[in-house]
């Protein structure tokens, strides 16, 4: 639907996403600040290039080296797929930034990039989700360890994900439109009744609710491995040392996710709370819209967390970049998958 009247943006039952608010007022207008938008540019191109470089990267060592292949990897894999096709976000980003008067997809495209933007969005919180909880479940429940080991069961889990991160984006289609006024064209959203609540309830149950779980969900971790600890004090520790690594890895790309997210939750926070209005809290939209570019750093920040954090990542880096095969290692059983983390 394409409009061009003034009600349309006048109506007090709608929340304006994107630059659509600025450019209508008047007072305000256009932020044509150059050096904010070069900054913004290379910032986010940046990001791109190593999002892309650092996620197929990820994949390629994943597939490459079997004893890579551990359940936890099949996750991590798949987060590395959503993080990469993120990354391709990036050029639509920058040319908003430097002409966002003129939406250049059309009606459909506009729909489709919001509706592919959230539904990546969240498949990486389900996903992060997912481990976090079987990491759980292998440290807690070790009778489970022989169930969970089962990879057919975790390409299953991976399918779910996807389609129940796809179903949440269904209402999109109602609260996005393509609008013109004169010599502009938008891409935007109308949160108009019941659509209001739709948006918050999936603020609440792709962000609030993940949250809250993980942030649990690592504390009894923590307490189970104290405990752990205590009980194996004079044992062998390695299998314990890389399990507690895993652990930690896991838990900054949850938390790192999370930072990095905060801020287009914040946004969407914003539109369903009616009284922050584009005309009374003007700067505060406009530094939360630039903050909201801090989410492509998540799709940058996991294959360095990766390196950083797992030895056998790091190596697995190293001999993919050296051009070593790894295909004939020997191939490792279920049980030392759950065992050995990642």
């Amino acid at each position: 639907m394409s409009w061009e009247t003034d009600d349309a943006f006048t109506n007090k039952s709608y929340s304006f996403f994107g630059p659509v608010g600025m450019v209508l007022s008047e007072e305000n207008g256009l932020d044509n600040n150059l050096s904010v938008k070069v900054v913004l540019s290379v910032f986010l191109g940046v990001c791109m290039v190593l999002s892309i470089v650092g996620n197929v990267c990820t994949c390629a060592v994943i597939a490459r080296d079997r004893t890579m292949r551990t359940i936890t990897n099949c996750y991590l894999f798949n987060l590395a797929i959503t993080d990469l096709l993120m990354a391709f976000f990036v050029p639509m980003e920058i040319y908003l930034i430097w002409i966002p008067e003129v939406y250049p997809l059309g009606e459909e495209g506009c729909r489709l990039h919001f509706i592919l933007y959230d539904w990546l969005n969240n498949c990486s919180v389900l996903t992060i989700s997912a481990f976090s909880l079987e990491r759980y479940l292998v440290i807690s429940k070790p009778f489970l360890r022989q169930t969970l080991s089962v990879k057919s069961r975790v390409y299953k889990i991976v399918a779910i994900i996807w389609v129940v991160s796809f179903a949440f984006c269904i209402p999109d289609i109602f609260y996005i439109d393509l609008v013109q006024k004169k010599k502009f064209i938008f891409c935007y959203v109308t949160l108009p009744g019941l659509l209001r609540y739709l948006m918050a309830m999936d603020l609440f149950v792709f962000f609030v609710m993940p949250m809250t779980f993980l942030f649990v969900l690592y504390v009894l971790i923590a307490i189970k491995l104290k405990s752990a600890h205590l009980r194996l004090k004079n044992s062998p520790v390695n299998g314990n040392l890389n399990r507690d690594k895993a652990v930690k890895m896991l838990a900054a790309v949850a938390a790192s996710f999370f930072f990095c997210w905060s801020p287009y939750c914040l946004l969407r926070f914003m539109m369903v709370y009616p009284k922050f209005s584009y005309e009374d809290y003007y700067d505060i939209w406009r530094i939360v819209n630039y903050l909201c570019y801090n989410g492509y750093v998540s799709t940058v920040i996991n294959p360095i967390l990766y390196s950083l954090m797992s030895r056998k990542f790091r190596q697995a880096f190293k001999d993919f970049f050296k051009g070593q095969s790894k295909t004939n290692r020997p191939r490792m059983t279920s049980m030392r998958w759950m065992n050995s983390g990642v």
